[in-house]
């Protein structure tokens, strides 16, 4: 009768950890990587050590930013910090203000961390499908111009 029921208690065991086991293979985590905006020529550097909390975005919450960017030039008086969310045909779901980074940091300086909240309560609703991108550049008119570029693609391809 013992060895039953620790037969059935190894059973019980083994399939709740099977069951389990999607739930850890469906959890997304923005994976940022490369501008694919920007043209051959640009001198960008790639933001990639960004999190988003919670991730993926949902419309309606406040969403926080953290990461740190590093540039091969200068972040100087005239860069700003931009923060997107596209859908994917490049049409603008969330645009907050950009920021000038030196007024958060001593410029110039090649090194930039970042934590910032923005709230999502005035996005109804997100695609299925959708990009989240971080600019650090003078303006968003001019590709080349951008010192450093990072996105994110939702969900994750």
């Amino acid at each position: 009768m013992i060895r039953k029921l620790a037969l059935l208690f190894v059973f019980l065991a083994t399939l709740s950890m099977v069951y389990a086991f999607p739930y850890h293979l469906n959890k997304r985590a923005a994976n940022f990587g490369q501008c694919q905006g920007l043209p051959p020529s640009s001198k960008a550097t790639v933001i990639s050590n960004v999190t988003l909390s919670p991730d993926p975005p949902k419309a309606g919450s406040n969403l926080e930013v953290k990461g740190s960017a590093t540039t091969e030039t200068n972040i100087d008086k005239d860069d700003l910090f931009f923060f997107v969310m596209f859908d994917t045909n490049n049409n603008a779901l969330f645009v907050p203000e950009p920021f000038n980074i030196c007024a958060k940091t001593e410029c110039p300086t090649t090194t930039f961390n970042f934590d910032e909240n923005y709230d999502l309560s005035t996005v109804p609703s997100l695609p299925e499908d959708f990009l989240v991108a971080i600019v650090i550049a003078p303006n968003l008119t001019d590709p080349l111009a951008a010192k450093a570029c990072g996105e994110a693609l939702f969900p994750e391809q």
